[in-house]
């Protein structure tokens, strides 16, 4: 524990610490320690305590306690202590968790002992159509809907986080893999760290450290994603051991990562040279993140060593066919798949499990988020569209205004879960069967995805004026056996791997007559059925439905997410509905966002007016500091208002 001593004379001080456990009661531990701090100068306590039968935190058994601390002044060191009269006094604490982290190449991760696979997502900053604005109760929802896919860890790509987050990943038992630069020396974009690196990283990285290294969900530090230096240039390869040595003298109980990628910038120019001609020549068109040694080449390897030295877990990024050639020459080396492309997930998970030197997986991205826009998006052409070649190399990812989003996520910037994350959450182990359609339209059209892509399939069973005409159905499924039916009638039926999107196994693709009514997909494993999905055509538009997710308090922090959902006369959301919409506020509280997870937008989040996209938008309500309720008011030209109270309790009390 630190102390800093801010007056002009030598101090002597008590430091206490005493453990709680975080739902309140007696201390289950206490020490002390006297220690004398100069004019000026800050030093540090070293407090030792035995903690007995400690209830270990852990994903899925996230036990916390809360540290305490309190330094009392005694008095002034002469040659001798002369007491204080009016002792000054500083009391803190910390949410604090009790569990191990080991890495080595013959056992992988173990948490508490126990191996784990890092099961894990990178997320940016923001909070989708709230903006930037980190608050607890946002961050908690994006956070169980990622745990209800499968994930168990997310990386703060690729900046610290906020107090927030981290609070919200303890208390609901995520891994958080924490980062703290994109940028050191050599910049990326204008403007980025890298103009402060150079006098700043020390503090900067000591502060990230300190405040987030009693937090157990942390369980690994990066100290930079794809970072310029990594092969050399700008004093690099010294400058990452620095890094990770000064990580190292904060926290010695965690080990340290760096997310390397291929080297499509940070060489030489006879470097890059070499690497563009391999690339051009493997035909891959753009050079970010593109594989362009080949397997067998040594070069990355090579220029990426002397970077490694001093980390503990190497990181690759859309590397994976690195990993099983690199352990053959380093096999000491302990390996973390930092970022990687969604849809290869089904087809690298198996090799992720059974490489034991492998911890896990982070794909690009959990979330979706503002800009990168159509970096995952996707198209469909024509079989003799004469610009079909030039997008499969990767030029697809270029995108235009209006374009806002990156659209390459298993959730929605609006928090609800897309065909990415059904899939995801199956190649996990989950049972259930997921069932989408392609839009008649687009039948007999070859589809062409950015390497960041997910195919464009949707939940959606209502194609007018399609009537008859052939359609694609994609169901994702675990199981041996998927029997499509139509109206309860059976009308296709598939073995595993017979039929399937490509690089996606556990997809089975069915083409087969766009029928208005019930589409059901059933999954059989030895004959017994495991689960099933359902489709239904929906009617025209019939009002406006209106659901909250979460509860107000009057703290100023609190949020409620309510749903604005475009429903037909049985009440259910109409997916192809996108009129304008026009929301609200009264009462005790702030409209903060109202939006779509439109990618394609001009929409202002903080007007109070977007377009349903799919039938939804979403509203995001904050609570203000006076109790009553907040009344939410939304409006579509041709549908009958819709109005949502809700209650705002006292700050602090039951909601």
């Amino acid at each position: 524990m630190d102390v800093c001593n801010e007056t002009g004379e030598p101090r002597v001080a008590e430091v206490e610490v005493w453990l709680t456990p975080e739902a309140g009661g007696e201390a289950v531990a206490r020490c002390a320690q006297v220690l004398q701090v100069n004019p000026g100068e800050t030093a540090v306590a070293h407090l030792r305590f035995v903690l007995e039968k400690p209830a270990l935190w852990q994903a899925g058994s996230p036990n916390l306690y809360r540290l305490h601390a309190r330094v009392t002044e005694q008095g002034v060191f002469t040659t001798h202590l002369c007491p204080a009269e009016a002792p000054m006094t500083d009391e803190d604490s910390v949410l604090f968790g009790v569990r191990t982290v080991q890495v080595d190449p013959v056992h992988g991760l173990r948490i508490n002992g126990r191996t784990t696979k890092l099961k894990g997502g990178c997320l940016h900053h923001d909070n989708g159509v709230a903006g930037a604005v980190s608050l607890y109760d946002l961050e908690v929802r994006k956070l169980q809907a990622l745990q209800a896919i499968g994930f168990n860890a997310v990386r703060t790509a690729h900046n610290p986080p906020s107090a927030a987050f981290i609070e919200a990943c303890d208390r609901l038992g995520l891994y958080v893999l924490d980062e703290a630069f994109d940028a050191w020396g050599m910049g990326k974009q204008p403007g980025d760290y890298n103009q402060f690196f150079d006098t700043d990283w020390q503090r900067d990285l000591a502060a990230f450290v300190r405040r987030d290294r009693a937090h157990p969900s942390v369980i690994l530090w990066s100290t930079g994603n794809e970072i310029v230096e990594r092969g050399g240039l700008g004093g690099g390869y010294p400058l990452a051991a620095r890094l990770a040595e000064a990580v190292h003298a904060l926290d010695p109980s965690r080990p340290v990562t760096n997310a390397i990628c291929s080297y499509w910038n940070g060489t030489d120019d006879a470097a890059a040279r070499e690497m563009a001609i391999k690339i051009l020549s493997a035909g891959q068109g753009a050079l970010q993140n593109a594989q362009g040694d080949g397997k067998g080449d040594t070069g990355w390897e090579r220029r990426s060593t002397p970077f490694a030295n001093g980390l503990d877990v190497v990181g690759y990024n859309y590397m994976e066919d690195k990993y099983e050639q690199d352990y053959a020459l380093y096999p000491q080396r302990v390996m973390l798949g930092t970022e990687n492309y969604a849809k290869e997930i089904g087809i690298h998970w198996p090799m992720i499990e059974k490489l034991p030197y492998l911890l896990g997986d982070f794909t690009w991205t959990a979330c979706d988020y503002i800009g990168e826009a159509g970096l995952g998006k996707g198209m469909m052409l024509a079989p003799d569209d004469p610009q079909l070649p030039t997008m499969q190399m990767g030029a697809i990812q270029q995108s235009g205004y209006p374009w806002r989003l990156a659209d390459d996520a298993d959730l929605a910037l609006t928090g609800h879960r897309l065909p990415q994350g059904d899939y995801r959450s199956i190649v996990w182990g989950s049972e259930a069967t997921a069932l989408f359609s392609y839009d008649p339209a687009d039948f007999g059209k070859v589809e062409v995805l950015s390497r960041w892509g997910f195919p464009g399939v949707q939940r959606c069973w209502t194609w007018p004026g399609a009537e008859g005409k052939p359609a694609r159905v994609v169901v994702f499924s675990r199981a041996q056996e998927v029997v499509l039916l139509q109206n309860g009638a059976e009308t296709a039926r598939a073995q595993a791997g017979a039929a399937t999107l490509p690089d996606l196994p556990l997809s089975f693709v069915f083409e087969v007559p766009y029928t208005p009514g019930k589409l059901e997909a059933v999954s059989y494993q030895d004959g017994r059925e495991i689960s099933r999905d359902a489709l239904e055509t929906t009617g025209a538009p019939a009002a406006l439905r209106l659901t909250a997710e979460g509860a107000l308090r009057a703290d100023g922090h609190s949020v409620a997410c309510v749903w604005a959902e475009v429903v037909d006369a049985a009440g259910r959301v109409v997916p192809n509905a996108a009129p304008a919409l026009t929301a609200g506020l009264s009462g005790a509280g702030t409209l903060a966002g109202f939006g779509s997870a439109n990618p394609i937008t001009t929409d202002n989040y903080a007007a109070g007016r977007c377009q349903a996209y799919r039938g939804r938008a979403l509203a995001v309500v904050r609570g203000g500091y006076e109790t009553g309720s907040a009344t939410l008011t939304v409006t579509a030209e041709g549908l009958p208002t819709a109005s949502l109270t809700l209650a705002v309790a006292p700050a602090g009390g039951a909601v």
